[in-house]
Order: C-alpha cells, then sequence, then structure tokens
C-alpha cells in the first residue's frame, strides 16, 4: 500500500512518519506544508529512508501534489490546512489524520495548549477520517492517555502524536481489507482549541498554585506571551521553577532574585523565572 505522508517541520509531525517507515510502507513522498521546512528531524527521517519531501505553500499545490501522486491513502500529523474535496478523494481510500486529544474534545489547531489550559489530567489521541470540517471526521481509532504532572507542551504531544503513529499502523490492514468501521463523532461533548489569544496566556491569583504551575510549566516552552496578574501588576514570566500547594506567602509577590519571584495564589505559590532572564524552562 503506497502511503503519502502530510506534515510540517514541527517536531510532532515526525513520530507517526517513524511509525510508517518501520512498518515497511511505501511512502512516495513527504508532503511538508510551509514551503521552508526543510531541516529538522521529519527532513531527516524522509531523507535517510530515500523519501522525497515536497514543499508547499498552500492547500491548493497539496491538492495537486497528492493527486499527482494517486496514493492508496494518505496520512496527515500536524497538517495545518483544510483540504478539498478533490484531494480527500484523490488516494483511493482517503485521508487519516491524526490529532492529538480525545475527539470531539479539542478541536483545533492548538489541542495540547488547552489540554494544559484546562487542568485536563488525562487526554488522548485520535486517527479520524478527514473531512470538509476541522477535525470533525468519523473516528477510526482513539486511545487515552494520562497527563503526567510537569509535562511541557512540546513532550506531550510528542508522546500523543507517537500512539497516533500506532495507532494509524494498525488501523491500515483493516483499511485496506475493507473491515474497518469507523464511527462518527459524538455531537454532545465537543470543545474547541483554536490558536490562543494573549488573554488565554494569562494566570490570576484566584486560583490554586498546583493549576498555575502545571499550566506554565507545561507552556512555556512554546514562547507565548505568558504573563501573572498579581499585587495590581501585570508581570511577565518565563516559566515555572518550583511551587508550594498550601504554604501562604506575606506579600502577593516576593522578589526572590533580580530574575525570580514567588507570586501567592490561592491556595499556595509558585515561583517563577521573569521573562527576559535565562531560558524558558
Amino acid at each position: 500500500m503506497r502511503v503519502l505522508f502530510l506534515g510540517q517541520g514541527c517536531a510532532a509531525s515526525a513520530p507517526p512518519l517513524a511509525a510508517l517507515i518501520e512498518a515497511g510502507y511505501a511512502i512516495p513522498a513527504v508532503v511538508l506544508a510551509g514551503g521552508g521546512h526543510q531541516h529538522g528531524e521529519i527532513a531527516r527521517l524522509a531523507a535517510e529512508s530515500g523519501i522525497p519531501a515536497v514543499p508547499v505553500v498552500s492547500a491548493a499545490e497539496a491538492t495537486t501534489v497528492i493527486q499527482e501522486t494517486a496514493p492508496n491513502v494518505a496520512v496527515a500529523a500536524c497538517f495545518p490546512w483544510r483540504l478539498p474535496r478533490a484531494a480527500r478523494e484523490a488516494p483511493s481510500l482517503g485521508i487519516l489524520n491524526i490529532h492529538p486529544s480525545l475527539l470531539p474534545i479539542g478541536r483545533g489547531p492548538e489541542p495540547v495548549f488547552w489540554t494544559l489550559r484546562r487542568a485536563e489530567r488525562e487526554t488522548g489521541v485520535t486517527v479520524h477520517r478527514m473531512d470538509a470540517g476541522l477535525d470533525t471526521g468519523p473516528i477510526v481509532a482513539q486511545a487515552r492517555l494520562p497527563v503526567p504532572e510537569g509535562i511541557t507542551a512540546p513532550e506531550l504531544e510528542r508522546e500523543l502524536m507517537a500512539l497516533g503513529g500506532r495507532l494509524v499502523v494498525e488501523a491500515l490492514p483493516d483499511l485496506a481489507a475493507g473491515t474497518l468501521a469507523p464511527w462518527s463523532q459524538p455531537e454532545p461533548g465537543v470543545t474547541l482549541a483554536p490558536h490562543p489569544s494573549p488573554h488565554d496566556w494569562t494566570m490570576v491569583t484566584s486560583l490554586p498554585a498546583a493549576w498555575a504551575w502545571r499550566f506554565a510549566r507545561g507552556v512555556a516552552p512554546l514562547g507565548g506571551p505568558l504573563t501573572v496578574i498579581a499585587g495590581g501588576a501585570v508581570i511577565p514570566v518565563a516559566a515555572a521553577l518550583e511551587w508550594s500547594p498550601e504554604e501562604r506567602l506575606p506579600e502577593p509577590v516576593i522578589s526572590d532574585t533580580d530574575s525570580t519571584i514567588r507570586v501567592r495564589f490561592n491556595p499556595g505559590w509558585v515561583r517563577f523565572r521573569r521573562r527576559g532572564y535565562g531560558i524558558a524552562g
């Protein structure tokens, strides 16, 4: 079976591609959205396996590649664009998308950010048929994964996409045999995972320190405008370094050093690195 791979230069695209290569599928090309992503792990994997990497800058260009390649099936992982019907119908067995959430929870481009923002203690990955909607197609396979305390967003996304790669490899034989039985996504329970706004990066001190530490620790490597509102000020921060679940600080904010502060939450406190001092981690 010829399996066309649709991804982009982000690290999370690499584990599903590695799973397909290891399983021995014929991969005629790796389509890289964004056009300029010719470096990194996914490009290295393709080059080491003798698979051409084809950069595209639009859904229209991707459609042309899919039609010209004429694979049996396409697998998408971190592919950023909706594809038209002509693209979805070009592979005889359709397009399977790997999405790092338990659909219909977390439809959209940033499910891992919102898993951490919403303090979800369990998440998962879904393999679904690509349709005209955004992460709305029938589910082919799904698996759950606990969210480890203190895990970062890149680490969690990579774990989820590795699990998704295993799921899609297991599903492809049934898809080829015509015995795969996808099921429709339920209407109840739909949540969205859009690109976060600056407000979504903000922490308020009326929430527990446990939430703030997990959230800040998780999303800091993404490099967004992470802030905490404390003592009447909006304070830019870069990372959560340590925390206490119950201890109450005498002041809303205490400067430990020029580069770090402790902030009182309800309950507990979190010590942050100020933005602009050192690395975000």
